[in-house]
């Protein structure tokens, strides 16, 4: 009999352990009761985590192995939520409360005329390469490339990607890519290659008016491609030379500052300077910059045109970044590119979304992924050769879409 409690003990403990922890929840604003959107829900201290949706909605696996350390909630305007996960045990849905955390500049720091717009994303510039990892480090997350077609969401891939990059000295051409699952709706590959990829080699097809989707490499590296921050010295699309943005005909001004966890950031809107602005076009943008060290948390940039008293967002970037071990990595990208297509049988308006969220970080442990594991940038995702196991997505760590796709 004196065994009996011991015995007990062992079993329950043994049970506890055991058991992965699951929720799915919303985050939201304490004030307004509204989704915070693309809030980062992990392990606090540690890499591992998942970004919520635009909606604040989210569903994190938690992994046994830190079954006893404190998940943490975090987005740039916020307190940082904490709860133990251990109390998350038994616990399917979570919702989270968020509160927020905000101060508008006061009297000093407006009129100090050294403190500018400008010159705070001159100084942010000039810190990349120390703010930012100059060594090699892993980036495992959750990629997906949607398409709407008249405002109805009509295909969909994701993957789960592994990202060797090579440190931010390096150039991008030197970032392995290798892809871990790889899955994509029915009609995918059609509505790709006939309304992205190649209706421009079609003679039934015009564009009307947006912008055609630029591509280098496949749909994975066009993305990473895009990025402002990782590529500051090299052209991108839309932004041009990142080294040299302070420059451009843009003013900056500093609207308030907000908070990351304990760390205050600037927010600097981005407009075209007087002379640049016009009727017809317009653009809007956010930069958001910690004033302890000058690193770059976010940055927003979005492009409109106005035709016929209609004003349509042709192009929207936005990317952000968390610490890690004292550097800043990706926490995660995407961009939209908006067209409207004339064939001979409608007048179609395409939106091509991609996105990738990052969900786990190889930086002081890192090692390089094997040659034989990367793939061709040359060819489209769907040709490449990739595992597809449904049992995967069981447990993996992904954004959730307002319009789930694939299920």
């Amino acid at each position: 009999m004196k065994w009996i409690i011991p015995l007990i003990f062992f079993l329950t403990s043994l049970n506890l352990f055991s058991q992965q922890v699951s929720i799915i929840g919303k985050i939201a604003d304490t004030e307004t009761g509204e989704g915070v959107s693309f809030a980062h829900i992990g392990i606090c201290g540690k890499s591992v985590g998942v970004v919520a949706n635009e909606n604040g909605d989210y569903e994190f696996h938690i992994p046994n192995s830190v079954i006893d350390d404190t998940l943490c909630a975090t987005a740039i305007g916020y307190e940082i939520f904490k709860i133990p996960v251990s109390n998350l045990i038994g616990i399917s849905t979570y919702d989270i409360p968020l509160q927020p955390q905000i101060s508008y500049l006061d009297d000093v720091l407006i009129k100090d005329e050294r403190i500018t717009g400008k010159r705070v994303i001159e100084k942010a510039i000039q810190k990349i390469n120390k703010n930012y990892p100059k060594k090699p480090f892993i980036l495992e997350g959750y990629y997906r490339d949607y398409l709407k077609k008249n405002r109805e969401y009509v295909s969909i891939l994701e993957g789960a990607f592994s990202i060797d990059d090579k440190g931010f000295k390096q150039s991008i051409d030197k970032t392995s890519i290798k892809i871990n699952q790889l899955r994509y709706s029915k009609d995918y590959i059609r509505y790709l290659t006939e309304y992205v990829t190649e209706f421009n080699e079609d003679s039934t097809k015009l564009l009307m008016h947006g912008i055609s989707p630029t591509f280098k490499g496949n749909e994975f590296s066009n993305l990473y491609y895009h990025n402002p921050i990782r590529n500051h010295s090299s052209s991108v699309p839309f932004i041009g030379i990142f080294d040299t943005f302070a420059q451009r005909n843009y003013d900056f001004e500093i609207e308030y500052y907000t908070y990351v966890g304990d760390k205050e950031v600037y927010v600097i809107n981005i407009a075209p300077s007087k002379k640049f602005r016009f009727t017809h076009v317009s653009i809007k943008g956010k930069i958001y910059i910690r004033t302890d060290n000058y690193a770059i948390v976010k940055f927003n940039y979005a492009y409109f045109v106005t035709k016929r008293l209609e004003t349509k967002k042709w192009f929207e970037l936005n990317v952000e970044y968390r610490e890690f071990e004292n550097k800043m990595y990706l926490k995660y990208y995407s961009f939209m590119n908006y067209y409207k297509l004339l064939t001979i049988e409608e007048i179609a308006e395409m939106t091509v979304f991609r996105e990738f969220f990052v969900n786990d970080i190889k930086a002081s442990d890192y090692k390089p992924l094997g040659s034989e594991l990367v793939i061709d940038n040359t060819l489209p995702l769907y040709q490449q050769n990739a595992p597809n196991d449904s049992k995967f997505w069981i447990n993996f760590n992904r954004t959730l879409l307002e319009q789930p796709l694939m299920e």
